[in-house]
């Protein structure tokens, strides 16, 4: 028999941190908000905001499925309860590829990134990244292995003081800027489409873990109604404080400058150090830091709780692998394995690329991955709703509509990384998503024909209740 997952482990706050923890403004700030500049300048609240729009259509997705579907899975389960098993196999490859890759990619090796040029000992070691890459690896090892509270604990801690410090800050920089204030940032500026749309992969990514709290719907109290709720207060919360430190940075800086921010070294911690000192930008630092690490815990939560729910439906794990620590509830196989995993993946891309360059090519990956299969969510809505729930035109209507411009942005975003494509390194990041995509039909069709029809139905279906009809009145509540 396979283990089950512990069951209320945290509640509302726990929830809405596990997703501000995912998207770790701070940590945004300081690496994803440099790629933007190289491609847009001025524009990145722009880019921000034109995500905020898509995401924001995207999470209707989410809060609609995860009012009737609680499943660790998360998303391969939104698309296998609209498209069928087949497409929730090849979501579910995706998503492992897409938070393998944030995990390596944002926590690990932008973590060592942003901190390497800091350590003047470790600064002119060309492998001097290497021992700070284990910091956050050993950190989300220990507390997954414990269990879902610890961890839950740390996020809520540490988003409570990132988010508090980040406001603070941003605030107090609009302030000083005075009369030098400007929209400029908020409009595209000149910017073409192509430019626009490569920032939008990234900024994008500053948003899209908010969803992340799906996979802890199997573990959290009164998951249908928590998760709902976590997804609302955590969009609201990073929308204000994206927009403020994406604004505050860029015109702290100086519009006219924008050149020399996307070239600069930790240019956040510049700006910080120019309006408050050395003090306060030595107490942002800290706070970037841990969001990376932070980051990382959430990331880790949800990989752990997907890659134990592909386990248990025999999707690239083996079931046998399945199985819960009896102290700590935590999927402690799985963990272990995908730790491996990360270390491997990390260290090579690194060692290749450099952490920063190698850091921005990995995320790219995982981002794209990610668009792919909201897309394939989005578009199980609607079949979902008429198959599985009965709804007339009128239910139907908001189910198709609403994930409708989460869709196209993504669409834009997935058009900004491969048109055109980008010489040598940058090349990388699209070819490796074309393998991922042909892999993840390949371990689509090999397990179609291995496994019997009988457990292709149970793929990314509720352990211990079956799905309920719902009225229209509810959905439209």
């Amino acid at each position: 028999m396979v283990d089950k997952l512990k069951k209320n482990e945290g509640g509302l706050w726990s929830g809405t941190f596990q997703a501000i923890a995912y998207v770790a403004p701070a940590a945004t700030a300081a690496s994803f908000l440099v790629e933007e500049t190289a491609y847009v300048g001025a524009s990145t609240t722009f880019v921000f905001l034109l995500a905020l729009i898509g995401v924001t259509s995207a999470m209707y997705m989410n809060y609609v499925f995860s009012g009737r579907i609680s499943h660790a899975g998360g998303y391969y389960a939104y698309v296998r309860a609209g498209l069928g098993p087949k497409f929730g196999i090849f979501s579910g490859w995706l998503y492992f590829i897409n938070i393998l890759g944030a995990l390596a990619g944002f926590a690990v090796l932008f973590f060592a990134g942003v901190l390497w040029p800091l350590i003047p000992q470790l600064s002119s070691n060309p492998y001097g990244w290497i021992p700070l890459a284990f910091i956050p690896l050993v950190l989300i090892l220990v507390l997954l292995y414990r269990g879902l509270k610890p961890s839950l604990k740390y996020t809520i801690i540490g988003g409570m003081i990132e988010v508090g410090t980040l406001i603070i800050i941003s605030v107090a920089i609009i302030i000083r800027l005075g009369p030098h204030n400007t929209f400029i940032p908020f409009t595209p500026h000149g910017n073409s489409f192509g430019h626009l749309g490569l920032a939008t992969v990234y900024s994008i990514l500053g948003f899209v873990g908010i969803g992340s709290v799906i996979t802890l719907s199997e573990e959290l109290h009164n998951p249908k109604k928590i998760v709902k709720k976590s997804i609302v207060v955590g969009m609201l919360i990073t929308a204000v404080v994206y927009i403020l430190v994406s604004y505050a940075m860029v015109a702290g800086y100086g519009i006219n400058r924008m050149t020399s921010f996307s070239a600069a070294t930790d240019p956040g911690f510049t700006v910080v150090d120019t309006y408050f000192g050395p003090i306060v930008m030595i107490i942002f630092i800290i706070i970037t830091l841990n969001s990376f690490l932070s980051n990382g815990i959430a990331e880790g939560n949800a990989f752990s709780r997907e890659g134990f729910a592909m386990a248990r439906d025999g999707i690239i794990f083996p079931k046998s692998l399945a199985t819960v620590h009896k102290k700590y509830g935590s999927p402690n196989k799985i963990i272990l394995i995908e730790w491996v995993i990360i270390v491997a993946l990390t260290l090579v891309g690194g060692l290749i690329f450099g952490p920063f360059e190698g850091a921005a090519l990995i995320t790219a990956v995982n981002g794209v991955s990610l668009y792919i299969v909201h897309i394939l969510a989005n578009f199980s809505l609607p079949i979902y709703g008429k198959k599985t729930l009965k709804l007339k035109l009128k239910g139907l209507l908001p189910l198709a509509l609403g994930p409708v411009l989460a869709t196209v942005v993504y669409g834009f975003a997935i058009y900004g990384e491969f048109v055109p494509i980008p010489p040598y390194p940058g090349n990388v990041a699209p070819y490796s998503i074309i393998a991922a995509v042909i892999a993840g039909i390949a371990i689509t069709i090999v397990l179609f024909i291995k496994k019997h029809p009988s457990e292709m139905k149970s793929i990314g279906k509720e352990q211990d209740h079956m799905l309920e009809p719902i009225s229209e009145q509810e959905l439209e509540e």
